[in-house]
């Protein structure tokens, strides 16, 4: 059994102050459709957990494509730039129709965008330990 050691507030309040700092969490996916990196980052949980939860909910195919379309839309800001012109050139309606215009449906590349914000809360570790169980 491990000795747990007891922090102070004023300890934890110092390591929150850092996460603040290491909060900006970002990372990168290589686009072959693109040709480019495209930034990838994390947005608050709560959030989170409404998109994903939203995607969870889709019965369908399309609807299930609008849910990943508007996680992406949030975790990457290049989708958040120039939306009325490139809603504009891309043909949709939508700000939130974008990420999937612009990588030219490419599910495996909007899948793999969607597990890259998953890493930032857990949940590819969760997935991992589901599938060896």
């Amino acid at each position: 059994m491990s000795k747990k050691t007891k922090a102070t507030l004023a300890e934890i309040i110092a390591r929150k102050k850092q996460g603040e700092m290491d909060k900006l969490s970002v990372k990168y996916y290589d686009s072959e459709v693109l040709g480019t990196s495209i930034e990838v980052r994390k947005i608050p949980l709560k959030k989170f957990m409404s998109l994903v939860e939203d995607m969870e909910d889709e019965g369908d195919a399309v609807e299930g494509l609008d849910s990943m379309n508007k996680l992406i839309f949030e975790v990457c800001p290049m989708f958040r730039e120039d939306t009325k012109e490139a809603m504009e050139i891309y043909g949709v309606k939508e700000p939130t129709d974008l990420p999937s215009a612009i990588l030219e449906e490419q599910m495996n590349e909007m899948k793999d965008i969607v597990e890259i914000a998953n890493t930032f809360y857990g949940l590819d570790k969760i997935e991992a330990d589901i599938k060896k169980g």
